[in-house]
């Protein structure tokens, strides 16, 4: 079973179980199914900002007050975001994979 995205729910549970917190701020999530307000949502992030978004190792989850923030930036340009700073997320804060991510689609040298 796929979803709207084209990903595979095998694939994503894995990503779920590795991605408790949000791969950002690292504030633990919720499940959308279960209520809470949506900014502690587990969402799906597409670490590539534009399509196309059925490529499972591009997929983490955050929680929604990240996703919404970062919207459609680039990774490396919205940690230059006033949200990004006051919540003290950067390249050396967030989880492996978004870093992982990173050095293999967005970056030479760190910022």
């Amino acid at each position: 079973m796929k979803n709207k995205y084209g990903l595979p729910e095998d694939e994503l549970k894995k990503i779920r179980e590795r991605d408790k917190n949000c791969v950002y701020c690292h504030k633990k999530m919720v499940d959308p199914d279960n209520g809470g307000k949506y900014r502690d949502w587990a969402t799906i992030e597409h670490l590539n900002h534009l399509p196309p978004w059925d490529n499972i190792s591009t997929v983490a989850f955050c929680c929604g007050s990240c996703n919404s923030s970062r919207s459609n930036k680039k990774l490396l340009d919205w940690f230059k975001d006033s949200y990004c700073i006051e919540r003290n997320i950067n390249y050396d804060t967030v989880a492996n994979p978004v870093r992982e991510y990173i050095e293999k689609h967005e970056k030479k040298s760190k910022n």
